[in-house]
C-alpha cells in the first residue's frame, strides 16, 4: 500500500517538480543511439519537462552536432557501428571538457571501457534514467 502525504508534503513535491522542470529547461541534451526506438523514447522522455533535446543516429553525426552547438549532457549508446560510444565520449570531451556523459549499454564487459561518465545498463528503467539525468544536471 502507498504512503499518504499531508498537504504540505504534496505542495513541496509540486514545488520540487517545478524547480526540476525549470532547471532542465535551461539545458540541452544530445541523445545518440543507432536504435531508432531507443533514440525516440529517450528523446521524448527528456523533452517532456521542457529540455532541448538533439538526436544523432551515430557517433559521426553526434560529433557534427557537437561542433555546431554546445550541449550540457550527452547520453550515448556504447555499441554503435563506426565510432562507438567510448570513442565518441573521448572526442566529445576534447571538444567540450565540461560535458557530462551518460553511457547506455547492454554489455557489462564493454561498460568497463567507458570513461568520463556514468553507465546505465539496458534495459533502462525510466526512474533510473530520470534520476541519473537529474544528478548530472545538478552537478553541472
Amino acid at each position: 500500500m502507498g504512503r499518504w502525504y499531508n498537504r504540505s508534503e504534496i505542495l513541496e513535491r509540486r514545488r520540487a517538480g517545478r524547480r526540476w522542470r525549470e532547471v532542465l529547461s535551461a539545458y540541452s541534451i544530445l541523445v545518440v543511439d543507432d536504435d531508432p526506438l531507443v533514440l525516440d523514447v529517450v528523446a521524448k522522455i527528456l523533452a517532456a519537462p521542457g529540455c532541448t533535446v538533439l538526436t544523432a543516429r551515430d557517433g559521426a553525426e553526434a560529433l557534427q552536432k557537437l561542433g555546431e552547438r554546445s550541449v550540457e549532457l550527452m547520453i550515448t549508446d556504447l555499441i554503435m557501428p563506426g565510432l562507438d560510444g567510448v570513442q565518441l565520449g573521448i572526442q566529445a570531451k576534447l571538444m567540450h571538457p565540461y560535458l557530462h556523459i551518460i553511457y547506455i549499454t547492454g554489455f557489462a564487459d564493454i561498460a568497463k571501457r567507458a570513461r568520463y561518465g556514468r553507465v546505465l545498463h539496458k534495459p533502462i528503467r525510466l526512474a533510473e534514467l530520470i534520476q541519473t539525468v537529474k544528478s548530472e544536471m545538478m552537478a553541472a
